[in-house]
């Protein structure tokens, strides 16, 4: 008799990379690990913080930290749980300290490597001193965080201690699985993914995925599906998050 497919819960937690390419990721992983034997719990978001409240416009996401996306993991049955924690920068430009930001991250980590987790992390991709000038950094900064006061010096040294700290997690336990050089999939602000080069940049970290949970990839993603997956984040930002005429589900914390 064979053996049934391990049931896989996967933990997606994130700011706007993430959410801009959620459904594009979640189809292809589906359609790797088995559409009937996937289940996926979100906390995502443009602006979205892991400490600090974040968002945009007229409406703000609860601190990934406060939503209780874990409470609600451990109560689902499954085989399996793979965890992904991506987009880190935005508690700096809300004012976080990185000890505060490397605090979180680590109970986070700690507190589901208990449940046997396979966890994958993306660093911050943002090279300042090389790819983004003060002027740039303060035009960006007045853009996105209009409120912020954290300087260019100040964001320098915070990205650095946060990927020093996730490079340092990932040496010392084989479960967490750092994922790096995703800045070659920069657009020209360099904080998110280029339109024409997010379904790489989802592809990469897929297929990372699939090597650790031996599961075979299957065709890469395309720009096509990187289209439509910015088109149904709009909609559920527009219809679910602005204006609130529908809800987005029991997955979405």
């Amino acid at each position: 008799m064979q053996e049934a497919p391990p049931k896989i819960l996967f933990l997606l937690m994130g700011a706007s990379n993430l959410a801009r390419g959620y459904s594009m990721l979640t189809q292809h992983l589906a359609s790797c690990f088995g559409k009937n034997k996937t289940e996926f719990l979100n906390a995502l978001g443009p602006g979205r913080g892991f400490c600090a409240r974040g968002g945009m416009f007229n409406f703000t996401y609860p601190p990934v930290q406060d939503c209780r996306i874990l409470e609600a993991c451990e109560k689902k049955s499954c085989d399996k749980i793979a965890i992904l924690i991506t987009d880190l920068g935005n508690d700096l430009m809300y004012g976080v300290s990185a000890d505060t930001l490397i605090e979180t991250l680590d109970e986070l980590i700690d507190r589901t490597l208990q449940w046997d987790a396979e966890i994958f992390l993306t660093a911050i991709h943002v090279n300042l001193k090389k790819d983004v000038s003060p002027t740039t950094f303060f035009i960006l900064k007045s853009f996105f965080y209009p409120g912020s006061s954290v300087t260019y010096e100040e964001a320098d040294l915070f990205i650095q201690k946060v990927n020093d700290y996730l490079e340092e997690k990932s040496r010392q336990n084989e479960k967490v699985h750092l994922i790096t050089e995703m800045e070659s999939f920069a657009g020209a602000d360099k904080i998110h993914y280029s339109l024409l080069k997010t379904h790489s940049a989802w592809t990469k970290v897929t297929d990372e995925i699939c090597r650790v949970l031996k599961v075979p990839a299957q065709k890469k993603m395309r720009l096509t599906d990187a289209v439509a997956s910015v088109f149904a984040n709009l909609s559920r930002l527009i219809f679910c998050d602005m204006f609130r005429l529908r809800k987005k589900g029991r997955g979405y914390f």
